[in-house]
């Protein structure tokens, strides 16, 4: 079982090509992998992510979905290259590969339990973000339907206006018309408020959840 300090050990002594771009793009001859994924793939100072996983899996005895999630965490831009091919199901195009160096793996491995740390406060308190900005969703639908009137698609929006959606009917039947200026007449929906008192309640919770 390898153990973190064994990885510390043996990554600080290595090296890593630390800029491959002068490999030159293009694929490597009869192989779906491009010129740089190859050199960092025989790079002794760098790891595969799918090799990294399964090392400090080893190493911690922490599932590689976790594993990858501080790999994500502690290095959230690392190097990729591309290697192989994704199903037309999928998008088709190459897949990437995801690299860590030498210097990011001892990072991690000399870091592993602050990292650890970190990722959950830094989960608690994406999910405490999550649960107030559902709290304020459920607060403005609520205030909109006591004081304010649906309306669907209307060509002349009163006053007081919050607009949801924006709308053009063309040869192929009604799409968004956000940020387009055919010349066709534009039908909006959204709600209707009588007074600007009301109307400006609602905006001051609306920055205020975008503020979130």
């Amino acid at each position: 079982m390898k153990t973190l300090e064994k990885i510390i050990e043996k990554y600080s002594k290595l090296e890593c090509n630390e800029n491959n771009y002068e490999v030159g793009g293009g694929l490597v001859e009869y192989k779906s992998a491009s010129n740089r994924h190859e050199d960092a793939l025989n790079d002794a100072g760098k790891l595969t992510f799918g090799k990294a996983a399964a090392m400090f899996k080893k190493a911690t005895g922490c599932s590689v979905e976790f594993v990858n999630e501080i790999f994500w965490y502690a290095v959230p831009n690392p190097e990729w290259h591309h290697a192989g091919f994704l199903p037309k199901t999928y998008g088709g195009g190459m897949k990437k590969t995801y690299f860590l160096n030498a210097k990011q793996i001892v990072y991690i491995a000399s870091n592993w339990e602050k990292l650890v740390q970190s990722l959950e406060i830094s989960k608690q308190e994406k999910m405490s973000k999550e649960e107030l900005k559902r709290a304020k969703e459920m607060e403005m639908q609520q205030y909109l339907e006591a004081n304010a009137t649906y309306n669907v698609r209307i060509l002349n929006a009163p006053e007081y206006f919050y607009v949801t959606k924006r709308e053009m009917n063309g040869k192929y039947g009604w799409f968004d018309s956000t940020g387009k200026t055919y010349k066709l007449p534009e039908y909006l929906t959204g709600w209707a408020f009588e007074n600007e008192e009301k109307f400006e309640a609602f905006r001051k919770m609306l920055l205020e959840y975008r503020a979130l």
